[in-house]
């Protein structure tokens, strides 16, 4: 019932759609899987399921994958198993293997999206999933957008995603698959509090809640609905100031002397939201990248640029930002070894690095990110014999 009601309030998926179904085996994806077979005469919904092996946990990925296909075919639904090799993505890219399992599983997705002619995506997002993220983002320093959590439906390489879920609580899902008598699959790694996610999960939102606020998910959603209203208000705001700061020759360009006007919050709103519409990874839209942007807007004359993650550069062309996108050659550099002393150039990144030894510390003036040249010391001393090395950002 309350995916039902979710579905019908936020229009999240209309009669007769086709919808490709996340499932990795977990109790989140296969409830999901199930209400939705539950409402498919209802709604008349065609689905297919979808599932991929990230190439992390060996024989109990292959387990996990077997269940999902034999799930599948008890309820005459196709089903789609993918696999890539998480672990080796992470390390081309210089990110993290969570990083890099995301962007594989939502390109995986999109990708078989578009081949099944899919109108939606459907993932296994709840409310606890809500709480922990809004929690994360927190202690990371987010913004209204970061507090505002999961949002209910959003675009993918322009396939929407959406979250029936979203409003359930996990105790309810788990008790659903146990009234229905179904078996899901125990991932081991969720138990493991090396990852972020999982020490929220399973220490600092029980703490909170024997400590300070036993309805203290209640209140992080609550709060999420709060900053998504308000940022949805925002990012109305600030595509009225894109536009007008829009150049006005390609419509792709940002000018530099109306955005250096700006207030220093609607700046970095509307560098976020250019930023997105010209195609950059929303994943990788971070506090320090907009930060560096500003910092390009606000030199007084000249061409200048800056390199951001992927491959992605933004230029300044005297009063015009413009975004570069990869090409399809270019990559960033995994390490560069620096010479020192001596100058080491790094095309990739668009950066020249200078090495001297000196006696003393460099100490230069109040600088902002993004601000070139810029220096800084390094004990020749804690050094020792191992070698300097320059990279893009992990």
């Amino acid at each position: 019932k309350k995916v039902l009601s979710a579905i019908r309030k936020h229009r999240l998926i209309v009669p007769g759609q086709r919808v490709l179904v996340a499932v990795s085996g977990g109790a989140d994806s296969v409830a999901l899987f199930e209400v939705l077979h539950m409402l498919a005469k209802e709604l008349r919904l065609r689905l297919t399921v979808a599932h991929l092996n990230h190439g992390i946990r060996g024989p109990d990925a292959d387990r996990d994958a077997a269940f999902v296909r034999a799930f599948a075919k008890r309820r005459r639904c196709r089903c789609i198993v993918g696999l890539v090799n998480v672990p080796a993505l992470a390390r081309r890219k210089g990110i993290s293997v969570e990083m890099a399992a995301r962007e594989a599983r939502y390109e995986f997705l999109c990708r078989e999206a578009r081949r099944v002619r899919a109108d939606v995506i459907a993932t296994a997002h709840h409310a606890d999933d809500q709480a922990e993220t809004v929690l994360i983002h927190f202690l990371r320093g987010a913004g209204t957008r970061g507090l505002s959590g999961i949002p209910m439906a959003v675009l993918h390489h322009g396939v929407p995603v959406v979250r029936p879920m979203l409003d359930v609580r996990r105790a309810d899902i788990v008790r659903f698959l146990q009234r229905r008598k179904l078996r899901w699959c125990e991932d081991s790694t969720n138990a493991n509090v090396v990852h972020l996610r999982n020490r929220v999960r399973h220490e600092l939102l029980p703490w909170l809640e024997k400590t300070f606020n036993p309805a203290i998910r209640q209140v992080l959603m609550r709060m999420a609905d709060i900053f998504r209203e308000e940022d949805r208000w925002l990012d109305a705001a600030a595509l009225e100031t894109l536009q007008l700061h829009t150049d006005p020759v390609d419509g792709a360009g940002l000018m530099v002397q109306g955005m250096a006007t700006e207030s220093p919050a609607m700046r970095r709103r509307v560098i976020r939201l250019w930023l997105a519409r010209r195609g950059f990874p929303l994943e990788r839209m971070d506090f320090d990248t907009t930060e560096r942007i500003g910092a390009l807007l606000r030199k007084r004359k000249g061409t200048s640029g800056m390199s951001l993650h992927g491959g992605w550069s933004v230029r300044r062309w005297y009063g015009i930002l413009r975004i570069v996108r990869p090409g399809p050659s270019r990559t960033s550099a995994e390490s560069v070894r620096i010479r020192v002393p001596g100058a080491t150039g790094v095309p990739e990144l668009n950066l020249r690095v200078v090495t001297a030894r000196s006696a003393g510390i460099v100490r230069p003036g109040p600088s902002r990110p993004g601000d070139l040249p810029a220096r800084a010391s390094l004990s020749l001393h804690a050094l020792g014999k191992k070698a300097l090395h320059v990279r893009a950002w992990r």
